[in-house]
């Protein structure tokens, strides 16, 4: 028993060397430039937050007071900038306070 595979009337075989030539999907150079704008925004925030430790610990903020505080400054971050971005500044806030203390 054999089973012969019928091809449609209008099919056309594609040799290997056209494989090369077939266009489609995303350009990988737009693909590669909204990865890296997202990255730098995100390396932005952590900046912006690293920056912001630095002044609240020169303002005269101090590990005892943040204490008392961090989960309502690590809310209205996150509430302001989201989980990403807040996220970001977060963990740069934090990182740069804590060196200092």
């Amino acid at each position: 028993m054999s089973a012969t595979l019928e091809m449609p009337v209008r099919y056309a075989e594609i040799g290997e060397e056209e494989f090369d030539e077939v266009d489609g999907g995303a350009a990988i150079g737009a693909v590669l430039a909204i990865i890296s704008g997202v990255i730098g925004a995100i390396g932005a925030s952590y900046a912006t937050g690293q920056i912001a430790g630095e002044r609240a610990y020169y303002a005269g903020l101090r590990n005892p007071e943040y204490q008392a505080q961090k989960w309502g400054i690590r809310g209205y971050i996150l509430n302001y900038g989201g989980p990403v971005f807040g996220g970001a500044f977060a963990l740069g806030f934090e990182n740069k306070f804590y060196s200092m203390i």
